[in-house]
């Protein structure tokens, strides 16, 4: 479900993106190792034979890992990316909350940047460039991203072929 409030009613939403889990799990790779040789020097060389001490340096660990990635967590789990017929909005954060709402007439070019582990598990970095340039912002690590590269595209089409509304102009005489 999504936090985000759209800035017109008539606004529906046609697409919801959110962060790949799978960097939120393999960033914890590193520290995990880490902490597995830590606990295994301890128990080799500083505790031999001592299993209480082992168990508490492995849960120590365990500890330190998931406290590692505690706040990848909830960044993902707090993120939303929403396309609607008219916009973008992207919102990030719990405590420091970011919002981003863009009309999708003035996205210029959706550009799709995935890294290996991304082409293997299905995300990638999605940049997004406005016609204004200093309005321009990427979304990180983003599930189907083809997929809302191909909805911001419809979206920004069909809004350049709606008909215009009639200018209200002054009769002269």
């Amino acid at each position: 479900m999504s936090r985000i409030k759209f800035d017109n009613p008539n606004e529906r939403e046609v697409f919801n993106a959110k962060e790949s889990w799978v960097p939120v799990v393999l960033g914890g790779v590193p520290v995990a190792l880490v902490c597995a040789i830590v606990s295994f020097v301890l128990a080799r060389f500083v505790f031999p034979g001592d299993s209480n001490k082992l168990v508490i340096c492995v849960l120590v660990s365990i500890l330190v890992v998931l406290a590692s990635r505690v706040p990848h967590i909830l960044d993902n789990w707090r993120t939303d990316v929403v396309i609607t017929d008219r916009r973008l909005y992207y919102r990030r954060g719990i405590v420091d909350v970011k919002d981003h709402v863009t009309d999708l007439g003035s996205i210029t070019d959706v550009t799709i940047d995935p890294t290996i582990a991304g082409r293997v598990f299905g995300y990638a970095d999605v940049r997004i460039q406005t016609k204004a340039g200093d309005d321009d912002f990427v979304l990180k690590e983003i599930r189907d991203a083809y997929r809302m590269r191909q909805m911001i595209n419809t979206g920004r089409d069909q809004l350049e072929q709606a008909p215009q509304p009639p200018t209200q102009g002054g009769h002269r005489r």
